[in-house]
């Protein structure tokens, strides 16, 4: 009997950590204290013992169990008190649940055994199950065991504790749903349009069309430029000392080369910006390149296409007049036009 009364403990103990949900697979521990009354026949009074009982679901309310537990009971006409042991194993289900109450029918074999009668036989219960917590609850038995041997009819009340535990499982179907962000058109809004940037493709394949016509045509069959044309394209334009904000007269020049440029749809420039010696290289290179900008931000406030218009600065490079004073200083501070179409192929505005 302390056998398996430690078994059905231990089970208990082995049990943690319980699961709620009963699913196919889980595994019910239990232990329960007995109180077994013996057919008149054995010469047995009814007896207190205990026992442990495992059990395992086929469906959340249909499952297998295996008990054993054991008795001890004292006996008539000034015999000795005898211990008594009982395995059984049975079906159960639950037809009912009203909230923490479940009812609870069963039946199946058992062996009984003592040393003076051992015997097979078969057993009904009806019991119920409280649910204390989501991982506990307590379980009471009524069993009717009816002996092969004899024909005995015993009668015994098992009440206990039970708790279950979980199949281990290799798969899970948990899904983890993961939202990855990608930037929006508002974090990065598009610079043109499609009709914008076909516009600009087809510019750009027209100059280089145009440059591989004037790499492999002859000269001579090419109508000679406008050196009045030429002479305005090439024609500076100044700027105040350590700035790069555009004159009048400045703006004047920009206003000719519009006329060039529309006369010539193909054309397209580089503007270099350049400072005086004064300042460091770092400063000069930096304020030459807001010159060219200016000066392009002009032409194309104009409709020239920004395709058509390079920028770069030399800084103090290459001075135009060499050596101190405000004359070379007014004069190196400039921007310098050149064409990226050969000379002889520019055409004059028409009047």
């Amino acid at each position: 009997m302390l056998k398996i009364v430690s078994v059905g403990l231990a089970a208990l103990v082995l049990a943690a950590p319980a699961h709620a949900q009963i699913t196919r697979g889980t595994i019910e521990f239990g232990g329960f204290g007995s109180r077994t009354s013996y057919a008149t026949g054995l010469g047995m009074n009814a007896g207190w013992g205990g026992g442990g009982r495992i059990g395992a679901f086929i469906t959340p309310s249909l499952s297998i169990e295996f008990e054993g537990g054991a008795t001890h009971a004292s006996r008539s006409l000034g015999l000795l008190p005898v211990n008594s042991s009982i395995l059984a194993v049975r079906g159960t289900i639950v037809p009912i649940t009203v909230g923490r109450l479940g009812l609870l029918l069963g039946g199946g074999i058992d062996h009984t055994d003592t040393y003076f009668i051992e015997s097979y036989g078969a057993h009904l219960l009806a019991g119920a199950k409280f649910r204390l917590t989501d991982n506990l609850g307590l379980r009471l038995d009524g069993i009717l065991s009816r002996m092969s041997n004899g024909n005995y009819t015993n009668k015994s009340l098992h009440f206990g504790i039970v708790t279950y535990r979980a199949p281990n499982r290799l798969y899970t179907d948990k899904f983890i749903d993961r939202v990855i962000v990608g930037p929006s058109v508002a974090d990065k809004p598009d610079s043109v349009s499609a009709y914008e940037t076909a516009r600009l493709r087809g510019a750009a394949q027209r100059y280089q069309a145009l440059r591989d016509s004037l790499r492999l045509a002859p000269v001579v069959l090419v109508p000679m430029s406008s050196e009045a044309a030429l002479a305005t394209m090439r024609q500076m334009i100044h700027f105040p000392t350590e700035g790069f904000t555009l004159t009048d007269s400045a703006k004047r020049v920009l206003d000719q080369k519009v006329v060039v440029f529309n006369a010539n749809p193909d054309m397209r420039i580089v503007i270099t910006g350049y400072t005086s010696s004064p300042g460091t290289g770092e400063y000069n290179m930096a304020l030459g390149l807001k010159r060219a900008n200016a000066a392009k931000d002009y032409l194309v406030s104009r409709g020239v296409d920004p395709i058509r218009v390079e920028v770069s600065t030399k800084g103090e490079g290459k001075l135009l007049v060499e050596g101190p004073g405000d004359y070379a200083n007014a004069e190196n501070r400039r921007s310098q036009f050149r064409l990226l179409v050969a000379d002889p192929f520019l055409a004059a505005p028409k009047p």
